[in-house]
């Protein structure tokens, strides 16, 4: 379905000082089954994805920032019914621990439990009183848990699991009878009309349609009940166990989405952005597997790298020198040539959130997003 050479391998900042060996490129692919419209890695190695998931994830944020995805969680819990009294909640992969807290505090649940196998993440998210195991989920790690988790999600999660039998062998495992899992994922569907790159990378072995995400979870027994397709392109859909909700699930979901001619229109963007912005000085506002990507797929590293997350500044990407930037010194220093004319890139998906912040420090220069969009 899908060729990328020379990918980036680690999509996430470094300490500017840090040593991590090559390669750092890799050529990826992605083939798909045009029945379900799943697309899926054929060749990955287990090893370096586990060794990423653990050392080379992305830099928490200070809490109220990069929030947007948090927020259209929460809000869609809330609209499918599901921000009810709980007992014990489970987040696979749960990174911080911000939105369990949050929904432990909204549901007044007794337990909250995480699986995060990031080490730094695991341990702000026990700052924040939850039970963590810091494992990858899966029906050899659960151990004891015992099967009383009613609400059990995982965001951004499902993309990245090798095995869906341990996978969903673990919830068998931890969920109760009755329990409703609500799984999240970049939607093939939308990325694929809009040719989007933000899905493909090395870290996602599949990328679901809501179709495929249906069928998986429904050969596990789950039956589909509710679902969105987020504005950035997330599906968010809620199961229940078959046994649990009878026939009133909406069974496999819609047709799947056409995915011919995505490649010739990857190639189509790749010629357009670069054409955008080849001879301009350019500014990322965004250090995050988004703009790592976008360098790649412009074969050049920006003047000037920024990130609003503070937590970032001073470090640099694996295989750029280019340091990030504190916002104010990057752009300060970006239009301080007055023979050019920089342009900065919003390379984030959070691109509601810093816009404002770009205004209030005076940027006076052309603007565009990830797909060339002008802001």
């Amino acid at each position: 379905m899908l060729s990328l050479p020379a990918q980036p391998i680690y999509q996430h900042p470094v300490a500017a000082d840090a040593v991590v060996p090559p390669p750092h490129t890799i050529d990826l692919t992605w083939v798909a089954c045009t029945d379900c419209a799943h697309a899926w890695q054929p060749e990955f190695d287990v090893g370096l994805l586990e060794h990423i998931y653990r050392q080379h994830y992305y830099t928490p944020a200070p809490d109220g920032m990069a929030v947007q995805f948090r927020d259209d969680f929460l809000a869609t819990l809330d609209d499918f019914g599901l921000m009810t009294p709980r007992h014990t909640l489970l987040e696979v992969g749960a990174s911080n621990g911000d939105v369990l807290a949050e929904i432990r505090t909204r549901t007044g649940a007794e337990r909250g439990l995480a699986f995060e196998p990031d080490e730094k993440n695991a341990a702000l998210a026990r700052q924040r009183g939850l039970e963590v195991r810091e494992q990858f989920f899966s029906v050899t790690t659960v151990g004891d848990c015992a099967p009383s988790a009613d609400l059990v999600y995982a965001r951004h999660v499902i993309e990245h699991v090798f095995d869906f039998d341990g996978f969903f062998g673990g919830l068998d495992a931890v969920a109760a009878p009755t329990a409703d899992l609500v799984l999240e994922t970049p939607g093939l569907d939308y990325h694929a009309e809009s040719a989007a790159l933000n899905p493909f990378h090395i870290e996602h072995v599949h990328v679901f349609s809501l179709r495929s995400l249906a069928k998986l979870a429904l050969a596990h027994g789950w039956r589909l009940l509710r679902n969105v397709m987020t504005r950035d392109g997330n599906v968010i859909a809620s199961f229940m166990r078959i046994e649990a909700c009878g026939e009133d699930g909406a069974g496999q979901g819609p047709a799947p989405p056409a995915l011919d001619g995505l490649q010739n229109r990857m190639e189509l963007h790749r010629t357009r952005m670069r054409s955008l912005l080849s001879h301009r000085r350019l500014v990322f506002w965004g250090a995050g597997s988004a703009a790592v990507r976008l360098a790649s797929l412009i074969d050049r590293a920006p003047d000037f790298w920024t990130d609003g997350n503070p937590a970032k500044i001073g470090k640099k990407f694996v295989g750029f020198e280019c340091p990030i930037m504190s916002p104010e010194n990057a752009l300060r220093a970006a239009a301080s040539d007055a023979g050019s004319e920089p342009i900065l890139v919003i390379a984030s998906s959070f691109l509601r959130e810093i816009l404002p912040r770009v205004r209030s420090l005076g940027w006076r220069g052309e603007m565009v997003d990830l797909s060339g969009n002008r802001q």
